[in-house]
């Protein structure tokens, strides 16, 4: 199955994970989302049971206080209700007042432990304001209520019961019950936890500040029948902390989703430009063997037509014979460099090539190069010139290779670059400790956009390929190679219309 054909499913497989993943990104990240918003929760749920818990024991306390007290209520002796309710007011610290109401309301007895000035306030207070608010004449018989009132700036706490012929009032005392009471009662919350008490207005009356971020952590509910004007907080010790924690978890979880999404959709679109570069290897690939295939025809084609010709006695001058053997000898040569190149372009493709390096003049692999591509030149119609400088400097070269590359750059001038009658120019140079090594053609020129990619290996330029010249793409490939093993460079020169000019840098010291 081709590559082309796989290719298609591949992008479909792809864009499958590709929306998979960030499927599962999303609901990953909102199961984290939920876990910490449980996680709040759990935390909420806590306080708010330990919260309803701490309100009805506070209740509790208090109702079960007064109850006692009224319980000791008996109105049969006054002289002696008055004597005992003294001692009992004196020594209870949770109550500070004591009064009796008749039927009309009025009152009848007052014992409190106050001084005279706030005894005679307290009582003006009452009489005035207080007793109206207790709605006695709606109240049934035998029933327990609180008054939580403030006046004048005074907190008051009332709890009161109807008999059949007068009514109880209990003063608690609010000082004792915030120092004493809510001390003792909120002793086991912990160290973990902060809890406050507030008034109507958001003043703390006991225990510390509740920061209000985070409605799901913090608990805040009234007193449901005593202390109703008041409102008990319970939060964790630092809320803004563990608000803080819980955007970390997240922030982190969500870096990670999506770090682990971008991995994925990097690796699949790394994945994808791998498959499209090796498609198109495989493609330039196949191209390379058609063009070496039609590139090793045309000197067999010649080297088996002259070979018949002899064979034949078709030539019976020697100078024609002498001819024909010296045009199987060149094509001969000529095969050779083909089969030459795309032996050392696999060699290099297994990272197996292997140099054999020997001091000497490199004028002789140069004029071998020209020799042998002399006669395709003259086939083509093409002039070939050779420019040397006599006192070049011996150096550590190849031969094999050397001719190899300027078998390249000639095969490469000839079939792009020349025009018919046409020049292509060969000089070799010695300049500031480098041999240099020049080929230029007169041609069309190549593109600026190419210039990059021109020694890739199976790179063939735009023009090349619409005007179907045939081309192995491998010679400047091999030309870099051989230049870089040398310890040198190629570069090239050209402007459209202007023709190209290829240049090979070879230091004069030891290749290594």
């Amino acid at each position: 199955m081709s590559l082309r054909r796989l290719f298609s499913p591949l992008l479909l497989i792809i864009s499958a994970i590709i929306v998979a993943a960030v499927v599962l990104a999303y609901y990953s990240y909102r199961s984290a989302d939920k876990l910490a918003e449980r996680s709040e929760r759990s935390v909420g749920t806590s306080n708010r049971l330990l919260g309803r818990k701490l309100i009805d024991r506070i209740e509790k306390v208090i109702i079960d206080n007064d109850r006692t007290f009224f319980n000791l209520v008996n109105l049969d002796d006054p002289r002696e209700f008055v004597e005992l309710w003294r001692r009992i007011v004196r020594v209870s610290a949770a109550v500070e007042s004591v009064i009796v109401l008749d039927r009309e309301h009025t009152l009848k007895h007052l014992i409190t432990k106050l001084g005279h000035k706030q005894s005679g306030w307290f009582k003006h207070v009452f009489q005035t304001q207080l007793v109206k608010k207790m709605h006695l004449d709606r109240l049934p018989r035998d029933s327990h209520k609180h008054l939580h009132t403030s006046y004048a700036g005074q907190t008051y706490l009332l709890s009161y019961i109807r008999r059949e012929r007068y009514s109880i009032v209990l003063s608690v005392n609010i000082p004792y019950l915030i120092k004493d009471i809510f001390k003792e009662e909120f002793s086991d919350v912990g160290e973990s936890r902060t809890i406050a008490v507030m008034d109507e207005g958001g003043r703390v009356l006991y225990g510390h500040p509740v920061a209000t971020e985070g409605t799901k952590l913090v608990f805040e509910e009234r007193f449901p029948t005593t202390l109703y004007k008041w409102r008990l907080q319970i939060a964790p010790l630092d809320v803004k902390a563990l608000r803080r924690q819980a955007e970390q978890r997240r922030m982190i979880d969500m870096v990670l989703v999506g770090a682990a999404v971008a991995v994925i959709v990097v690796g699949l679109i790394v994945m994808l430009i791998a498959v499209r570069k090796e498609r198109r290897a495989n493609e330039l690939k196949s191209d390379f063997i058609a063009n070496v295939s039609h590139e090793l025809k045309t000197p067999l084609s010649l080297i088996r037509m002259f070979g018949e010709l002899l064979s034949l006695g078709r030539a019976s001058k020697p100078e024609t014979q002498r001819e024909y053997a010296e045009i199987i000898t060149r094509e001969s040569d000529r095969l050779t460099s083909l089969i030459d190149n795309v032996l050392d372009f696999a060699r290099i493709e297994r990272g197996k090539v292997a140099y054999e390096f020997q001091r000497g003049d490199v004028r002789g692999a140069v004029e071998r190069a020209v020799e042998l591509s002399r006669y395709r030149y003259e086939q083509a119609g093409v002039e070939l010139t050779l420019s040397l400088d006599e006192d070049l400097p011996e150096i550590e070269f190849d031969g094999s290779a050397m001719t190899l590359l300027v078998l390249n750059l000639l095969e490469n001038a000839l079939k792009y670059g020349a025009s018919k009658d046409g020049e292509v120019r060969v000089e070799l140079h010695h300049r500031d400790g480098v041999i240099a090594l020049r080929v230029a053609d007169d041609g069309p020129g190549i593109p600026a956009e190419e210039h990059k990619r021109i020694f890739d290996r199976f790179f063939r330029g735009r023009e090349p390929r619409r005007s179907s010249t045939r081309g192995s793409g491998i010679g400047l490939s091999l030309v870099k190679h051989i230049a870089e093993a040398h310890g040198g460079s190629v570069s090239l020169n050209s402007e459209l219309g202007k023709g190209a000019t290829f240049a090979v840098s070879i230091p004069c010291h030891d290749a290594s």
